[in-house]
C-alpha cells in the first residue's frame, strides 16, 4: 500500500480522531493556564462600556455627568459583556462563555468539514492542523471580540454549506447573528451583501433566494437601533462608530516609519518594532517629527471644535473604574475622522513604493504572529522561545496555505463551486484589514474556515499521490 494511503488509512480511523481531539482539548486547557493572568488593554475599554450600558448609557464615561456618547466601538461586544456581568455578577464570567463558543465553533468547523467530505480522515487533519495554534485558544481569557466573531463566522459557513434549502427559522438566525458580528467588528458591514451575491452567482437557478434575502433583512433590522441611537446623539444615521477607520489607517502609513514609537499626542498607540525594517535607522527621527508636525496641524485645525464638556472628560481619568478612550463631541470626532482620512490616502499616493512594500509585509503579518525587537531582548529564556515557537507555527501554517491553496484550486482538489463560502471568508477578513495597523489577531475569527480548506486541499493531495502510485 503506498504511503500516502497508509497516511490517510491512519487519519480515518476513530481512534486516531479522538486522540488529536483530546490533544486539542489539553492544548486550549495548557493555554488557558498558561494564559489566566493576561489581560490585554483593549479588554478594558469594551469593560467599561459594558458598565456603561448597565448604567443606561452608552458610553466609556458613564460616571461623569452629561452623556458622552461614545464615537470609538460599535456595541455589540460590550452588550455581550454586559449581559454576562448581568447575568453572572462578575466580567471573568466573560471567559467561561468564551470557552463554551470555542468548542461550539470547533463542533461546527468539524460540521463544515463533513458537510463537504465525509471521510473522518479530513477533520482528522483539520484537528491536527488546529493542534499547535495556541494564538486562537489564547483570546479566551481576553475581553475581546475575537472567539465570539469566530464562533459566530463558523456557524454561518456550516449554515451556508448545508445541504438543503434555508428554513426560516435558519435565515432568520443567520441574519440576526450577522447583525451581531457587524456589531462586533464593523469591518464585516459588506459581508453579508457579499455573501448573498456569491449565494446568487454561484447558485443560479439552484439559488435560495428567499432564504438569502431574509437573511439580509433581518441582518439589517437588527443594525437599525445602533443607526437610530448615532442619529441621535451624533446627529448622523451610521450603523459603524462614526470614528476609527480614517484614524488607524492614518497611523498604519506612519507605523513602518516610526518603529517603538509610543504615541502620546494622537491615538495614543505604539508602534512595533520589526524584524523587518521599512525605514534607515537614521530617518525615524525625522519622520518622528513629521508625525507629530502634521499631528500638530490637525489639532490646530480641530482646536476650535473643543468645549467645555471635553475639558472636564480630559480632567475626569482618575473617576473612571477602567480604562477608557477619549470621546470628544461629535463635531470634533466626525472632523478629526475627516481630516485624517483624507491625510491618510494622501500620504499613501505620495509614497507608493513604501505603502506597496509596508502593506505586502502587513498582509503575511496579519497571518503571522510578530517578534517584536526591544521586547525579545528583554524577555528571559522561556519568554523567548515561546515568541519562537508562536511566530514560528503561524508562519509555517501561512506558507502551507499560500502554496497549497492555489495548487489546489488550479488542480481541481478544491471547487470554487462548493467552497465559495470559506474562500469568501477568509479574502474578505484578510483584504480588508490591509489598509489599517498589523494585528495578527484580526484574522483568528477566520482561521476555522481557512483550516478547513486546507484540511479538504491536503486530503485531496494525498487521495491523487495515493492513485498515481497505484496506477
Amino acid at each position: 500500500m503506498p504511503f500516502a494511503a497508509r497516511i490517510l488509512q491512519f487519519l480515518d480511523r476513530r481512534r486516531t480522531f479522538h486522540a488529536l481531539l483530546v490533544l486539542n482539548v489539553l492544548m486550549v486547557l495548557v493555554t488557558l493556564w498558561m494564559s489566566r493572568n493576561s489581560m490585554l488593554s483593549d479588554g478594558w475599554s469594551y469593560l467599561n462600556l459594558a458598565e456603561g450600558i448597565l448604567h443606561g448609557r452608552y458610553s466609556m464615561w458613564w460616571v461623569l455627568d452629561g452623556y458622552y456618547a461614545d464615537t470609538f466601538r460599535a456595541p455589540g461586544y460590550p452588550f455581550f459583556v454586559a449581559c454576562c456581568l448581568k447575568l453572572f455578577g462578575t466580567w471573568k464570567s466573560v471567559k467561561a462563555v468564551n470557552f463554551l463558543l470555542y468548542w461550539i465553533a470547533l463542533y461546527h468547523a468539524l460540521r463544515t468539514v463533513e458537510h463537504l467530505d465525509p471521510r473522518r480522515s479530513t477533520r482528522s487533519i483539520f484537528l491536527l492542523l488546529l493542534l499547535p495554534m495556541v494564538n486562537i485558544p489564547f483570546y479566551i481569557n481576553q475581553l475581546y471580540t475575537e472567539i465570539p466573531v469566530l464562533a459566530g463566522l463558523t456557524f454561518l459557513m456550516d449554515a451556508y454549506l448545508r445541504p438543503g434549502r434555508w428554513s426560516i427559522g435558519r435565515a432568520i438566525t443567520a441574519g440576526l447573528l450577522m447583525g451581531f458580528l457587524i456589531l462586533c467588528k464593523p469591518m464585516l458591514l459588506g459581508f453579508p451583501i457579499g455573501m448573498v451575491a456569491l449565494a446568487w452567482w454561484f447558485g443560479r437557478r439552484k439559488a435560495d433566494l428567499r432564504g438569502q434575502l431574509v437573511m439580509l433583512g433581518l441582518c439589517g433590522l437588527s443594525l437599525l437601533p445602533y443607526g437610530l441611537w448615532s442619529l441621535k446623539h451624533h446627529g448622523v444615521f451610521k450603523v459603524t462608530p462614526i470614528q476609527g477607520g480614517g484614524g488607524y489607517m492614518h497611523f498604519a502609513y506612519w507605523c513602518g516609519k516610526m518603529p517603538a514609537y509610543q504615541d502620546t499626542i494622537s491615538l495614543r498607540n505604539f508602534t512595533g518594532d520589526e524584524l523587518i525594517r521599512f525605514t534607515p535607522a537614521d530617518s525615524v527621527k525625522s519622520n518622528i517629527h513629521a508625525f507629530e508636525e502634521e499631528w500638530a496641524g490637525v489639532n490646530a485645525q480641530l482646536a476650535p471644535l473643543l468645549t467645555r464638556k471635553d475639558s472636564v472628560m480630559m480632567a475626569s481619568w482618575d473617576r473612571l473604574p477602567y480604562a477608557a478612550e477619549p470621546t470628544y463631541n461629535t463635531a470634533y470626532a466626525l472632523m478629526r475622522e475627516k481630516l485624517l482620512g483624507r491625510l491618510a490616502i494622501d500620504r499613501m499616493l505620495h509614497d507608493p513604493w513604501y505603502t506597496l512594500g509596508y502593506k505586502a509585509y502587513t498582509a503575511v503579518r496579519l497571518w503571522v504572529i510578530g517578534i517584536q525587537r526591544q521586547d525579545f531582548e528583554r524577555a528571559s529564556f522561556r519568554s523567548r522561545v515561546q515568541m519562537l515557537y508562536a511566530t514560528g507555527s503561524t508562519l509555517l501554517n501561512f506558507l502551507l496555505a499560500l502554496v497549497l491553496l492555489p495548487w489546489a484550486y488550479l488542480r481541481g482538489v478544491l471547487a470554487l463551486r462548493t467552497t465559495w463560502p470559506l474562500l469568501a471568508t477568509v479574502l474578505y477578513v484578510w483584504l480588508l484589514h490591509i489598509p489599517f495597523t498589523i494585528q495578527a489577531r484580526y484574522t483568528v475569527c477566520a482561521r476555522f474556515a481557512l483550516f478547513v480548506l486546507m484540511a479538504l486541499a491536503l486530503t485531496g493531495l494525498l487521495q491523487r499521490f495515493s492513485a498515481k502510485r497505484n496506477a
